[in-house]
């Protein structure tokens, strides 16, 4: 069982990164420029939510692989999992076009050749100014947690402790702060 869960949680991986790159699961809509045509971008709030997604769901399955028995997910990895889609969810509204907004024909010369190159890790650390800290900072603290997450799991699993690891208030609110700014300055991009 331990060896197939194993496949499944590479499975759920190795999906995530071929929906990424092959359809627009990660990609906010496109934008219409008159001299350029249709530009289309990799989304920072996207890629967060498909992220703690792939991530709590890879190792939910090694976790079960592992006991046999469903790891109950704690208020951790519902705090992240509510961080990454409802960052996403935000996003999408704040991107959602407005009837009485102008037409966007300000994109700047530095985003216009994604359209030819794209560039994934370009696109989510930049807004139409060029590359931003606190998308940086985002990426950063997302990147850290990320890491101490799957190390914290996979050695409660190696000694035997069957459960996901537990952040603590101040850790979680400090991913809530990163979000919360990345949206506020991601509504002051429009």
């Amino acid at each position: 069982m331990n060896i197939i869960c194993n496949v499944l949680a590479l499975l759920i991986v190795f999906g995530a990164i071929y929906l990424s790159y092959s359809t627009k699961i990660l990609k906010d809509p496109e934008v219409d420029h008159p001299q350029y045509g249709k530009i289309e971008m990799y989304s920072f709030a996207r890629t967060q939510g498909l992220w703690w997604t792939t991530l709590i769901g890879a190792c939910f399955v090694i976790g079960f692989g592992a006991n046999e028995e469903v790891i109950n997910l704690n208020a951790t990895c519902l705090v992240l999992l509510s961080i990454g889609v409802g960052t996403n969810a935000i996003g999408g509204i704040i991107d959602t076009p407005k009837d009485d907004d102008e037409k966007t024909d300000d994109v700047t010369p530095q985003n216009i050749f994604k359209k030819r190159i794209p560039h994934f890790l370009r696109d989510i650390l930049s807004d139409s100014t060029g590359i931003t800290v606190y998308r940086y900072q985002a990426l950063i603290f997302n990147l850290i947690f990320s890491v101490v997450f799957l190390v914290e799991f996979l050695e409660n699993i190696s000694n035997n402790k069957m459960q996901f690891p537990v952040f603590e208030n101040e850790t979680l609110g400090l991913m809530g702060i990163s979000a919360a700014t990345y949206l506020g300055m991601k509504a002051n991009e429009k």
